[in-house]
C-alpha cells in the first residue's frame, strides 16, 4: 500500500468503484462529498452515494454547501498529501488546491481537451464517437484544462446508451486510475499538456431531447441513446408526447442499413419487423425504434406497445 494520504472527492455512483479500489491500494484519508439532497415527494435527506460507500468503509466524511474556509480547515486537519477527484461537481479554488503537496488529480471521461464540462459520456454519444476515453489529469483551476497523466481509451460498439456507458466508465476507471497513481508516484510517467481542438459541454436539459426526423437516422439513434435514462428524446403525435427509450442495432448495423428509396415524410411510420422494432423513416435511412413510453405510463417494448397502441403503426412523429 501507498503511503501518500489520499483525500478523494466525489459524489454520484459512478464514483464509488474508484473510491472502493482506491481504499484497497492507497491511505485514503477522507471523503469529501455533497451534502445529503432531499429526494422524491416526502423530500427526506438521502446521502449521495459516495457518502454510503465511505460509510462501509470506514472512511471520515467531510460534506460542505461550498468549498471555502470552513472546508478548508476540515481537510487540513486530515494532513492529505494528494487530491483525487470523479464526479465531485465543485470548482476548486487556489487556496484548496494549495492544501496537496503531492499534486491534485481529475478523472474526467473523455479525450481532453474535447468535451470538458459536465456531460462528457451523453457528448460521446451524442457525437457519434466510436471510442470512449478516460483522461487522468491534473487538477487546475480552469475547467478541466489540467495536463494530462494517463488515458484509457475502449471501443464502443454504438449500442450504449448514458447508463450503461456510465456503468462502463465507473468500472474502467476503477481499474485504470490506481494503476496510473501508482505509476506517477513512482515517477514513471510524465504528464502532457492538452493538444488539439478544444470543445465545450454543458448540462443535458430538456431541451436537448426533442427528436427532428429531418435528421440523418444516424443522429437520432445517437441522441436517443445519449438521453436514457433521462431526459428520455421524446417525439409528438396529435400534439401528445411520445418517449422514445431504445433503438435498434449498433454502429454496424447502422452504417448497413440502405437508403430510403422512396419520398416518405420524415417520422412516418413505414414499417414493423419483430427482429427489428418500428420503423420510422428520417432524412435518409429508417429507424428502428424498439421501446417506447406514454407520459405517466411505464416503459415498454415495441410489441407490447403495439398491442395497446395500434395507432402506432400507422403515426407521423413530429
Amino acid at each position: 500500500m501507498s503511503d501518500k494520504r489520499i483525500l478523494f472527492a466525489g459524489t454520484p455512483e459512478i464514483a464509488v468503484p474508484l473510491l472502493e479500489k482506491l481504499a484497497s491500494s492507497f491511505n485514503v484519508v477522507g471523503v469529501l462529498t455533497s451534502p445529503d439532497a432531499p429526494q422524491g415527494r416526502s423530500r427526506v435527506p438521502v446521502a449521495p452515494p459516495v457518502k454510503t460507500a465511505a460509510g462501509r468503509l470506514n472512511i471520515p466524511v467531510l460534506q460542505f454547501d461550498s468549498i471555502r474556509t470552513e472546508a478548508r480547515s476540515a481537510v487540513s486537519a486530515l494532513e492529505p498529501d494528494v487530491l483525487v477527484t470523479f464526479a465531485f461537481g465543485k470548482i476548486f479554488g487556489p487556496r484548496f488546491l494549495s492544501l496537496f503537496r503531492d499534486g491534485a488529480f481529475n478523472v474526467h471521461p473523455s479525450a481532453l481537451p474535447v468535451f470538458r464540462g459536465a456531460s462528457p459520456i451523453q457528448y460521446t454519444i451524442l457525437s457519434g464517437l466510436r471510442e470512449g476515453t478516460i483522461s487522468l489529469q491534473t487538477l487546475g483551476e480552469g475547467m478541466d484544462e489540467g495536463a494530462i497523466w494517463k488515458t484509457d481509451s475502449f471501443e464502443l460498439s454504438g449500442k450504449e446508451n448514458t447508463q450503461t456507458l456510465t456503468e462502463c466508465v465507473s468500472k474502467r476507471a476503477a481499474g485504470f486510475v490506481p494503476e496510473a497513481l501508482k505509476d506517477i508516484f513512482e515517477g514513471k510517467v510524465q504528464s502532457r499538456e492538452q493538444s488539439g481542438e478544444i470543445s465545450y459541454c454543458g448540462k443535458i436539459g430538456r431541451e436537448e431531447s426533442r427528436l427532428d426526423f429531418t435528421k440523418r437516422a444516424s443522429e437520432l439513434h445517437a441522441q436517443i441513446r445519449a438521453m436514457y435514462p433521462w431526459p428520455k428524446a421524446y417525439a409528438l403525435h396529435d400534439g401528445g408526447e411520445i418517449y422514445i427509450t431504445s433503438v435498434w442495432g449498433g454502429f454496424r448495423e447502422m452504417d448497413e442499413e440502405p437508403l430510403l428509396e422512396s419520398d416518405v415524410k420524415p417520422g412516418t411510420v413505414v414499417s414493423f419487423r419483430k427482429d427489428r422494432g418500428i420503423g420510422v423513416a428520417c432524412s435518409d435511412k429508417i429507424l428502428w425504434i424498439n421501446a417506447l413510453q406514454l407520459p405517466s405510463r411505464r416503459e415498454m417494448d415495441f410489441k407490447s406497445f403495439a398491442n395497446g397502441n395500434a395507432w402506432i403503426r400507422e403515426a407521423v412523429l413530429e
